[in-house]
C-alpha cells in the first residue's frame, strides 16, 4: 500500500515538474515573439524616418526597398505569431497534456518489463 502511495506521489511530482517545463518553454516562445515585433517595429520607425526626412537619397531607392523589407518581415512576424499564439487554434484544446500522458505512459510501460 506505501508502494502504491509513494507511486502516486511520485507521478503526481513528475507531472507537477513536466507542466513546469512546458509553461517555461511557451514563455520562453512568447517572449521572443514579443522581441521579433519590437525589433520589427523599431526598424520599421527607422527605415521610415529615413525615408521622410532624408532627401538626398532619390525616391526609385527607398520606395521599394521600404515596401520590399516591410512587407516581407511583416509576413514573418505574422508567421512567427501564428507559431507562438495560434497553436491553440489549430491544435484542440488538451492536445499537448494527452501527448504528454502518452509519452510519459510509454516510458512507464517500456521501464516496467524490461
Amino acid at each position: 500500500m506505501t508502494s502504491v502511495l509513494n507511486t502516486n506521489s511520485m507521478e503526481n511530482d513528475l507531472r507537477k515538474k513536466a507542466h513546469f517545463v512546458m509553461a517555461q518553454k511557451r514563455m520562453e516562445k512568447i517572449r521572443d515573439f514579443y522581441m521579433h515585433l519590437a525589433t520589427y517595429c523599431t526598424v520599421n520607425i527607422l527605415f521610415f524616418a529615413f525615408w521622410i526626412f532624408d532627401s538626398f537619397m532619390p525616391e526609385t531607392f527607398w520606395k521599394p526597398a521600404f515596401i520590399m523589407m516591410a512587407g516581407v518581415a511583416g509576413l514573418v512576424v505574422l508567421a512567427h505569431g501564428l507559431l507562438v499564439f495560434g497553436a491553440k487554434f489549430i491544435l484542440p484544446k488538451g492536445w499537448e497534456e494527452r501527448e504528454l500522458k502518452k509519452l510519459m505512459d510509454k516510458e512507464k510501460n517500456t521501464r516496467r518489463y524490461e
